[in-house]
């Protein structure tokens, strides 16, 4: 009985739920061992790293950043600052495509995107290996063309790390990028026509699921309406 007790507990702890907060990234922040659900803290999170540990995140970071659609991010990383050295600022390194000359930028230089684009990819990479990453609207301040590079990003650190990312979105952007091998972990979030009820649906129990996407990608139907209208239909008809 103890072990099962300590088996929910132990789950229950590594759930994470992130919301990073762009606007509250943009501050000092002291040194820190644990990533705030706002993702907050980033910087003091990464310049409290030990040396080998810092200087490997801070490449990962760089890695994926400058994938990003701008190509002018080339490195990212944290130092502490002030007389005591014990905050931090997060700094990228930009150099525009075709130019020699690099500018390094802080935290309060960066855009909405940028910075919650580093607050998950902290996320991935500091959470404990085995961890539940919540994210609800994940790509919220991303920029559409930006959505197969966070797709790409989840999955490679998801499965290298073994950590699982629940995640809810409305872009159909997003919704195209995952793929039909994504089909079976999609759940859909309507309201039952009924008695309003919220309902969660596996979107492969949609019956008629292969007409809809021979007309269609996923993105396109969600856009249109058509998956609801769809789940609205099945509902009727089974009552």
């Amino acid at each position: 009985m103890d072990e099962a007790i300590q088996l929910v507990v132990h789950t229950l702890e590594n759930v994470f739920i992130l919301d990073p907060a762009p606007a509250l990234m943009r501050d000092y922040k002291p040194f820190s061992n644990r990533l705030a659900s706002n993702a907050s803290n980033v910087a003091g999170v990464l310049a409290a790293l030990p040396k080998e540990e810092k200087k490997q995140m801070e490449k990962l970071l760089s890695k994926y950043v400058s994938r990003l659609p701008e190509g002018d991010v080339q490195r990212v990383w944290a130092e502490p600052v002030g007389r005591f050295k014990t905050d931090a600022m997060l700094y990228c390194e930009e150099q525009w495509p075709g130019s020699d000359k690099k500018l390094i930028v802080d935290a309060r230089g960066m855009s909405d995107g940028t910075l919650r684009f580093i607050g998950i990819l902290t996320a991935l990479l500091t959470r404990p290996k085995g961890s539940l990453i919540v994210i609800e609207e994940i790509d919220n301040g991303l920029h559409p063309s930006r959505a197969g590079i966070l797709i790409d990003m989840l999955n490679e650190i998801g499965t290298d790390r073994q950590i699982d990312i629940l995640m809810t979105t409305h872009n159909p952007a997003l919704l195209d990028e995952l793929g039909p091998e994504m089909i079976p972990f999609i759940i859909v979030a309507h309201r039952s026509m009924e008695d309003g009820a919220s309902e969660l649906t596996p979107l492969e129990d949609i019956q008629s699921l292969p007409k809809l996407l021979a007309g269609g990608s996923i993105g396109k139907l969600v856009a249109e309406g058509e998956i609801e209208e769809t789940l609205s239909r099945q509902g009727s008809e089974e009552r």
